[in-house]
């Protein structure tokens, strides 16, 4: 990217609070979700631009003669950059970190262990308010995962690996059925 169109995007981004008419949510906090790894959440709004969303998911798997569980938690910070009575257009900067048991993991080996994601995204989103009370939300973006793996795959080779961690990185997205909420 050119000096100057990271110049222009820098700009824009600070300038479209300036010019933005939205809703003012300050103090006011909504039941919803943003993840669906944690489902369970809120969102509270310190000021007219700035929020925060916190998040937990918990699963359950039978195996049979055991369970399998997985534990999530997630907070982000939503900043809207440009709003209306209707619509906040706005940028998340968000982490999340799971406690993931090997056995609910497709080509795991079924190893009695877990392991420990760590995940970063940022990216833009759109809320459209649904009347007073009610609002939908869709996001993309990118984000890096850092995973700490098992003692059991340290001699296992895989690409992308150290010696018991894992580094990736990948955009993402939600599709209709996806939609994150809040009430």
């Amino acid at each position: 990217m050119s000096k100057r169109m990271t110049i222009a995007l820098v700009a824009l981004v600070v300038a479209l609070p300036v010019m933005a008419s939205a809703k003012d949510m300050t103090g006011m906090m909504g039941l919803g979700f943003n993840l669906t790894d944690a489902p369970i959440g809120i969102r509270y709004w310190f000021s007219p631009q700035l929020g925060i969303d916190m998040g937990i998911g918990y699963e359950s798997k039978d195996l049979g003669q055991e369970n399998a569980s997985n534990f999530f938690v997630e907070a982000g910070l939503p900043y809207i950059v440009y709003g209306t009575d209707h619509a906040n257009l706005y940028l998340r900067a968000g982490a999340g970190l799971g406690i993931v048991d090997d056995r609910t993991v497709p080509g795991s080996l079924n190893v009695d262990d877990t392991r420990t994601v760590l995940d970063v995204t940022i990216g833009p989103g759109v809320e459209v308010f649904w009347g007073d009370h009610f609002s939908l939300q869709a996001s993309h973006g990118i984000g890096f995962t850092y995973t700490q793996l098992p003692e059991q795959y340290k001699d296992v080779p895989a690409p992308g690996q150290g010696e018991d961690t894992s580094f990736d990185f990948a955009t993402f997205g939600n599709s209709v059925t996806e939609l994150g909420f809040h009430f």
